[in-house]
């Protein structure tokens, strides 16, 4: 065998990340109904997020700390600044040939509205921890 009909691994990672995202692109926008590029914007972000998510709660495993229990509103909330394409998008904001329309926006579409519920998610998650921690510790 010569040394050009064999495939070489990193061709093949690429081909596999490049079909990978491209499959993260198209359920996007099958199950959101938005754009290609809305969807573009959305995938990457959402990669990250599920490979950070996917660690923490491998190590929170492994490590036998309380990593994915507390970490979870963090993750939850962190969903809004990965979706932010989408919110936009499905609350009114236009992009059009570099100008914007956004003069009939939903709230959860402005920034002050991702910001509420961004940190509302974490209040009321880690609220829920700590209520369900004091609540069956014998110490307090």
């Amino acid at each position: 065998m010569s040394r050009s009909n064999e495939t070489n691994g990193v061709e093949l990672v690429f081909i596999g990340v490049a079909v990978f995202l491209l499959a993260v692109i198209g359920w996007l926008m099958k199950t959101f109904d938005v754009g290609w590029q809305t969807a573009l914007e959305t995938a990457p972000s959402l990669i990250v997020w599920i490979l950070a998510v996917g660690a923490g709660i491998f190590f929170g495993i492994k490590m036998e700390t309380g990593l994915v229990r507390w970490g979870a509103p963090l993750a939850i909330a962190l969903l809004i600044p990965v979706f932010k394409p989408i919110l936009k998008e499905a609350a009114g904001v236009r992009d059009v040939g570099g100008l914007v329309f956004d003069d009939m926006v939903s709230w959860y579409g402005t920034g002050w509205g991702m910001s509420l519920m961004f940190f509302g998610i974490l209040i009321v998650g880690y609220g829920l921890l700590y209520w369900w921690h004091r609540r069956n510790s014998y110490y307090w």
